[in-house]
């Protein structure tokens, strides 16, 4: 039976996911499993959360989501998400901001995220599935 990892993809630039697609697909087949991706291109529509948000909800959440100066950026994003689930996985990145910089941008006690410089975004996924994080 292959397992289903539900991520949540807040992702502004619409291009980027199917840009990724054969890296998701490769990631999918070699660790027997089923990235299913939400894509969320709209970081306005989590300003407000106010449902419960399950543990085993995977966000991965870009930095930069302004959409032309109308959304809030990714740490606003994750802040509203740990204020309903302290616990759930969150891999943040950029391709602006280094790992150490977005870092700075989180609690310093947030243990459930990890920050990730956009173009090793990939090789961080595979290494939460190698080290069966997510």
């Amino acid at each position: 039976m292959i397992r289903v990892i539900d991520i949540i993809w807040v992702e502004d630039k619409i291009e980027y996911l199917p840009s990724v697609e054969d890296e998701i697909k490769e990631l999918e087949k070699e660790f027997k499993v089923k990235l299913s991706i939400t894509e969320k291109n709209d970081s306005n529509e989590f300003s407000n959360i106010a449902s419960n948000i399950p543990s085993e909800l995977l966000f991965c959440v870009d930095y930069n989501l302004k959409n032309e100066g109308h959304g809030i950026d990714g740490d606003q994003v994750i802040q509203n998400i740990r204020s309903v689930n302290p616990n759930c996985k969150i891999v943040f990145y950029s391709a602006k901001l280094n790992q150490t910089e977005l870092r700075e941008l989180l609690a310093n006690e947030d243990n459930f995220t990890y920050c990730v410089y956009r173009p090793n975004l990939m090789s961080k996924l595979r290494e939460l599935l190698e080290e069966e994080i997510i």
